[in-house]
């Protein structure tokens, strides 16, 4: 059965040609990005923080800082691409530090409500044709028994309300959730983007929930039925990483 994730559906939205490299040609990237690896490192220092808490040990921010450094060294190379001018891999590792330590003196000692589940990956079957699979970073129980899909950003942009309330990321997350537990009731989406200490928080209707269940099967169906997989180029090309052997990018 095909299966797409959020990110590869996003992936062919972004540009077909970057889709079809990743999905279809299978190449591996030759080039892992800087912003990548912030990601990572401060996903696994976080699911640290709560895997640890799940068995009652309550890490400090310095415990914590001390874990991201090691994850951070086992994973970064010089060859990491940096685009962002007067920014250096020391800038965003800095900056992850300042992430993680701002997040721990929120919410320590974690007891907000209760991690059910970590980095925990899903398959669901979005059609008899279809599924869809994810991780989702962080599941948890509040104290009235709703239930919390945790997303962590590190991006450097804080989207507006708007983009936040369209975004289906989290949502898809939710319907594998309702299919998987047909008997919830509640559940509240959050994206923590750590750079800004923020935290939005929404909730989707059951109407919603399947207006987006269609627009996915549509836009499933049509990369399903796509031959053409031309270079949609933007500014966030010089991200790509696949930039080195696009064709679009000689003309650049």
């Amino acid at each position: 059965m095909p299966s797409f994730s959020h990110s590869k559906l996003t992936t062919y939205q972004q540009c077909p040609q970057k889709y079809k490299f990743r999905y279809i040609d299978e190449i591996p990237p030759p080039i892992r990005s800087i912003e990548l690896h912030l990601g990572d490192s401060v996903h696994r220092a976080l699911e640290k923080l709560y895997a640890d808490a799940m068995h009652g040990k309550t890490h400090s921010c310095d415990e914590i800082l001390s874990f991201y450094q090691q994850k951070w060294d086992e994973g970064y190379t010089p060859q990491m691409r940096i685009v962002r001018s007067g920014t250096t891999a020391r800038t965003y590792f800095e900056n992850g530090r300042r992430m993680l330590r701002t997040y721990h003196q929120r919410f320590y000692p974690f007891t907000q409500s209760r991690t059910l589940e970590l980095e925990e990956k899903f398959l669901y079957p979005v059609s008899e044709k279809h599924e869809i699979r994810g991780v989702i970073d962080r599941l948890a129980r509040t104290g009235d028994g709703s239930l919390e899909i945790h997303d962590y950003k590190t991006s450097r942009r804080l989207p507006a309300s708007s983009q936040v309330g369209s975004d289906t990321q989290l949502a898809l997350y939710e319907l594998a959730l309702r299919h998987r537990w047909p008997g919830t009731q509640h559940v509240s989406l959050i994206w923590h983007y750590l750079a800004f200490d923020e935290e939005i928080r929404i909730t989707k209707t059951p109407q919603q929930l399947e207006t987006i269940k269609q627009n996915i099967l549509g836009l499933i169906k049509r990369i399903e039925s796509t031959t053409s997989f031309p270079t949609r180029v933007t500014p966030l090309c010089d991200w790509c990483e696949y930039k080195e052997i696009c064709p679009a990018m000689e003309k650049h």
